[in-house]
């Protein structure tokens, strides 16, 4: 992709003098090249716009109302997001595997990483443990298995997903605009 299709979403402040601009209708927004040929995005409050002398740009367009989307806890994880806040999250309750409450989720997880590709199954052992391998580190993980009817999975599935936010990862300010 040309690197001039890719910039910063939209800034919440204007540029010259840190209005917030979710609260105005419009707001101008331009694209300038820096010396290094990169797209740089520039939000600019109505007022700030007015009293601009130099207007070195290449793009121009008036942003409407900036919509604010759901929180990021209600947003809902794109596939790669998901699978690295899953994989964060199991090394984290691997961490901590012995404690027998985490059980149900490290159990859970490590079936969601299964289902997505990121683990693979290797086997199951007499002794109740399922045996795990993460074909990039060549690491394998040993889990408790669980048998279906001990444990509610809905209750399980709940506390995972809100959990999974917190390993998810962060939105950028120099995120591409797709």
């Amino acid at each position: 992709m040309d690197s001039y299709l890719q910039f910063r979403r939209a800034s919440r402040n204007c540029l010259v003098c840190g209005v917030s601009l979710p609260e105005l209708q419009r707001h101008p927004s331009t694209l300038r090249l820096s010396e290094k040929e990169e797209t740089i995005r520039e939000d600019i409050c109505p007022n700030c716009w007015e009293h601009m002398g130099e207007r070195d740009y290449f793009g121009y367009w008036v942003t409407h109302r900036f919509q604010e989307g759901p929180s990021p806890e209600q947003r809902k994880l794109a596939r790669s997001e998901r699978n690295e806040a899953l994989w964060a999250l199991f090394n984290a309750l691997y961490a901590l595997r012995e404690s027998d409450d985490l059980a149900p989720q490290l159990f859970l997880v490590s079936h969601l990483l299964m289902k997505y590709r990121i683990l693979q199954f290797r086997e199951a052992r007499g002794d109740g443990t399922l045996v795990f391998h993460h074909p990039q580190t060549q690491e394998t993980f040993e889990i408790q298995d669980l048998p279906l009817e001990a444990v509610s999975f809905v209750d399980v599935k709940s506390e995972i997903e809100s959990r999974l936010h917190e390993f998810a990862p962060k939105e950028s300010d120099a995120a591409p605009v797709e």
